[in-house]
């Protein structure tokens, strides 16, 4: 079985809520998780076992939150999401459904129900990015073939200086990544084609990495 057709096998194990739990859940919502957790274990390199251990959030509007449930009160739910652990909190009212960590779900709105606005689903298989809170949304990329039915909205840049001083290359790109994340974000963009990447060690200081790409978002 090849290397993708696997992960993907192993992610739809992952999400698959117990038998007596099922008819709690509708097909658009699992179709949702297994869409962004793919998308989330090619980012971070988490393999199915890294990932099955998150709670997953499905708001009302579709958007997908992975990570770990803090507490929920009669208002709204508190969680952090990787990588920075950020504590986040939705209105509980926007809350679809939560599937746990061990497997059980709880449902608030199935995404058929009546009481859902549809008008903001135009297209079900597109993320909606709102504003700059979306950040964990959007793509980065260097693969030209990413964004080719994508349009441009324009361009970002970020600088990272690292906290440490043998902070790897690669882990110097992922924080500034966030940045351009989150900066594309406050665009509604919904992918960042990094053009360039250039590093400094000045003897004495700390790496730093100067990145720039084009933001692009669905026509």
């Amino acid at each position: 079985m090849k290397l993708p057709v696997l992960i993907f096998y192993l992610l739809c194990l992952a999400i698959t809520p117990a038998r007596s739990q099922r008819r709690a859940s509708d097909g658009g919502a699992d179709s949702l998780l297994r869409s962004e957790l793919l998308r989330i274990s090619r980012l971070y390199s988490l393999d199915s076992a890294a990932l099955a251990r998150y709670d997953k959030i499905i708001t009302a509007d579709r958007e997908v939150y992975v990570g770990r449930i803090h507490n929920i009160t009669y208002s709204e739910v508190r969680f952090t999401c990787p990588p920075d652990n950020k504590l986040m909190a939705l209105n509980r009212s926007s809350l679809s459904q939560i599937l746990y960590s061990n497997g059980r779900r709880d449902v608030f709105m199935p995404l058929d129900d009546p009481r859902v606005n549809w008008r903001e689903l135009v297209d079900t298989t597109r993320i909606i990015v709102k504003n700059q809170k979306d950040w964990m949304k959007v793509t980065v990329t260097e693969n030209p073939d990413d964004i080719t039915f994508l349009r441009p909205l324009g361009e970002v840049e970020a600088r990272y200086e690292a906290d440490i001083g043998n902070m790897s290359n690669e882990e110097l790109v992922r924080h500034a990544a966030i940045i351009l994340r989150k900066k594309a974000a406050a665009m509604q963009a919904h992918c960042v084609l990094i053009e360039s990447k250039f590093f400094r060690k000045p003897y004495g200081e700390l790496p730093v990495v100067e990145v720039t790409g084009r933001v692009f978002g669905y026509k």
